[in-house]
């Protein structure tokens, strides 16, 4: 599973647009991996036994296509999806599912007075992963794709279940660009 792992990043970083947010490095493999050692041992423990080598592949596929759709354009995950099914052929990929934090998005959306949308509950759920995995998440996009929708639906539904993050919202035009993201001095490290 290593191999085809390097040659679906190798793959991805050839094959898809050159966007300055990917990531086909060693900081992608290790959220991949960490995330599939945690869907591995978690399915171990249900199993309470050793997994077949299909259910690890599944479980692989689930953590790659978490960590990855999300940072993709439109016509990049189409192309991703149809890599990812060349690599690991016969293999089922679907995403992770979070049983609890669905019902509380779908609960927070009627709040809100949305409509449930598939693609969009899917993209809140993919901004809830990333949340979990790091320190600092951006969503990006053009006016009016629904980012502040995505974020304000994702608070509520945590809220609902007692795990609401806390929120400050401010301007990024006012303060300078490293007092807002931070700096490296080339010199000193």
């Amino acid at each position: 599973m290593a191999g085809k792992v390097i040659c679906l990043f190798t793959l991805g970083k050839q094959l898809l647009s050159p966007q300055q947010h990917y990531d086909w490095g060693l900081r992608a493999l290790k959220t991949v991996l960490s995330v599939a050692g945690r869907l591995i041992g978690e399915e171990r423990i249900r199993a309470k036994s050793e997994l077949s080598f299909e259910t690890e592949c599944e479980l692989l596929i689930k953590a790659i296509r978490v960590n990855t759709l999300s940072k993709l354009t439109w016509a990049d995950m189409r192309k991703f999806t149809l890599l990812l099914a060349d690599i690991f052929p016969g293999a089922n990929s679907t995403d992770i599912v979070y049983e609890e934090v669905g019902k509380a998005v779908r609960a927070a959306l009627e709040e809100l007075k949305l409509s449930p949308n598939d693609a969009q509950i899917a993209k809140v759920l993919q901004f809830y992963e990333a949340t979990q995995q790091r320190m600092g998440v951006v969503l990006v996009g053009p006016s009016g794709c629904g980012k502040t929708t995505i974020w304000k639906v994702l608070k509520r539904a945590l809220d609902k279940l007692g795990q609401g993050p806390r929120t400050f919202l401010m301007n990024p035009k006012a303060m300078p660009r490293t007092q807002l993201l931070g700096y490296m001095n080339n010199d000193t490290r």
